[in-house]
Parts: C-alpha cells; structure tokens; sequence
C-alpha cells in the first residue's frame, strides 16, 4: 500500500511492532551530537524544537517540533522522510488527547504509536484545542485554524484521526463534518461520543466550556449528526464493557451502531480493562489504518 515514496506501511513493520508491545517514548533515543542537520524547515509558527531524536524501533530520525497558531499549541513528530509541501502526498495521523490533557500527550500516551508512525514516514500532530473544551465552539474554531495550518505545511494525501478517552467527542464530531481534509477513517480508544450523557452523569466534567447550557451541548453533539454523515466513512471503536467513566453503550458502540447501516467499515474490539488504555491499541491502529489506506 503507497502513501507517497516518503511514506510506506509495511506489514512487517506492523507485525514487529506487535511483538515487540508497548514501549514508552522515554525510552526513544536522542541522535548522535555529529547528526546532519535535519532537512526538515522551520515550520510555520514553529516555537521549539528539540533535538533530533530516533525512533524505538526502526532508528528512523524525526523532529519533536511544537507550532502555535492563535494562541494554540500543537506538538508534531516529523519524520526525516515526511512529505513537506510541494513534495509527494503523503499520510498525517492527528491525535487527539484526554479530557485535562494537552498537546504535550504526543510525548505521552501517543509517543509511541507516534514513534511507529515515523517508521512508516507518517506526520504526527497533536493540537492542545484549546485544552478541554470538547466540542465547544472554541475547539471547533481552532480546529479549522489547525486543519488549514496543516495542509500549508505538508503535502497530505490521506489523513487518519485517534483518540483516547474525552478526546473522543472531538475527534468524531470533526470527522463526521468533515473538517480534515482527506480523512480515511478515525480509531477510538475507549472514546467519548455522547457529550449529552456525559453532561447527564457529571455536569462539572463537561459542562463548564458550554456555560452549563445544555442547548449548547446538544447543539454539537458528535451523538445529534445525522446518520448520513457517517456515509461512507471509516471507524473502529475499543471498548471495555466494565467500563464506567465512558459506558461503551452510550459512546463506542453507539457510535457503532449509529454509523454502521451507511459507512464504509465499522469495526469493534473489546477489552476487558476498564477505562485504561490497551496495550495493544497502538500497534492495532498501524495495522487498521494500513487496511484503510
């Protein structure tokens, strides 16, 4: 499967990954101090840069790079290989993070599936949103700034979204508006969907960046899209059936069962710990979205 001469999905690199399990980014090696400087530009609104470092299991070169743009951060893993403007397309994959995280998850949670997405020449981006705003019209807004940022800086021919958690209601809010250009499909993780129960079940969780208005919670409510913008579209949710913080009835595999009837894929895989992340969610995605591309 091609997604640009940069950026390849292998299925032995997949399957490596899976053997090898999960492996924390602090783990990931800083290049040599005699490194080539690195043929990746200054960014537009690019604010840090850490040095060089090489991904856990391929030993590819990529830059942690942070950009703001209104006031927001997103931090991004930029392979060596990545496919800058003007280049071949190439793949992004756009992370979005917990419910009292921020941008800084690409060096958490998302480091390493971060890491095997450098592996394969695939962007990574990590925008903060906001912070915790889920799909209030502040996060929207920024949204749009970041999905037009993105495609000013890299030449994407295909787009995947992933999700933890309260990053959920996002992610699925803008994949059915459309609003990533060349989206192939999103992965959940225990992921948020129904804002309107949540607000139901623990108003302080949710309700603050709405103003407590429940019309404004409902008003984008990933749950309220019609059934025809899932048309077409790509989903796997991961669910834990004792999980209680996202009940699976209510987001993920109504999510499921909302979109099935008119998407392209709807897959469902179950765990059984709870509301705590898989281990093998990250090596799963490699390989889902390596299906879907």
């Amino acid at each position: 499967m091609n997604v640009g001469a940069s950026a390849q999905w292998t299925r032995r690199s997949v399957l490596a990954a899976g053997a090898l399990g999960a492996v924390s980014v602090s783990t990931a090696t800083r290049a040599r101090a005699d490194t080539p400087t690195s043929p990746i530009p200054t960014l537009p609104g690019e604010v840090w840069r850490d040095a060089t470092r090489t991904s856990r299991l391929g030993g590819k070169p990529y830059e942690v790079i942070d950009v703001v743009q209104d006031g927001d951060t997103a931090r991004l893993y930029v392979p060596w290989t990545a496919a800058l403007k003007g280049q071949k397309p190439g793949a992004m994959v756009w992370y979005y993070h917990s419910n009292g995280s921020t941008h800084t998850a690409m060096d958490g949670p998302y480091g390493y599936p971060g890491m095997l997405c450098v592996d394969q020449g695939v962007v990574s981006i990590c925008p903060n949103f906001g912070g915790s705003l889920w799909t209030a019209q502040r996060a929207l807004d920024l949204h749009r700034v970041w999905s037009a940022w993105a495609v000013t800086a890299f030449s994407v021919g295909m787009a995947f979204g992933r999700c933890n958690s309260g990053g959920g209601s996002l992610m699925t809010y803008a994949y059915a508006k459309g609003m990533v250009r060349n989206m192939r499909g999103i992965y959940l993780a225990n992921g948020t969907y129904d804002n309107e129960e949540l607000y139901a079940r623990d108003p302080a969780r949710i309700g603050a960046p709405y103003g407590n208005d429940p019309a404004l919670i409902a008003a984008t409510n990933p749950a309220r899209v019609t059934q025809a913008a899932w048309k077409a579209k790509r989903i796997k949710t991961v669910v834990s059936l004792v999980d209680t913080i996202v009940p699976p009835a209510s987001h993920g595999l109504a999510l499921a069962d909302r979109a099935r009837p008119v998407a392209a894929d709807v897959q469902v895989r179950y765990h059984d710990g709870g509301h705590a992340i898989p281990y093998w969610s990250h090596t799963d995605m490699m390989s889902t979205f390596s299906g879907w591309a």
